[in-house]
């Protein structure tokens, strides 16, 4: 079986490094952005199988980013991560037809539980 690969987007990615680690311990193969312009490059030039998405980041934002990425593939399972707890984005971000939903600072549990639901 292929390992499951994970695009990981998030504009402060080295503090993320544990989690990382973590997975990749689980055989999950991780590929890291720090900007939503470098995630979808990545998602043009290769195949994943989920993305973890910070919402907040400096350039084009989770959202956006959530948008773009649905536009090139519909079918590509997104997890939004993200500090914030605002109804808006929690309802736009499901109304973009997200994966899951996860409030930082999050887990390595509650990554691993999302992968498996997806």
């Amino acid at each position: 079986m292929d390992k499951i690969t994970i695009l990981w987007v998030d504009d402060e990615i080295d503090l993320l490094k544990p989690h990382i680690i973590f997975l990749e311990g689980k055989n999950y193969q991780v590929v890291t952005c720090k900007s939503g312009q470098d995630a979808l490059e990545e998602i043009r030039a290769r195949n994943f199988d989920i993305v973890f998405l910070d919402e907040n980041m400096p350039g084009i934002s989770g959202l956006e980013t959530l948008t773009e990425i649905k536009a090139i593939d519909t079918t590509l399972p997104v997890v939004m991560i993200t500090k914030s707890e605002e109804e808006y984005i929690m309802e736009e971000a499901i109304g973009s037809k997200i994966a899951d939903y996860l409030i930082k600072p999050v887990n390595p549990n509650q990554i691993l539980l999302s992968l498996k639901k997806n």
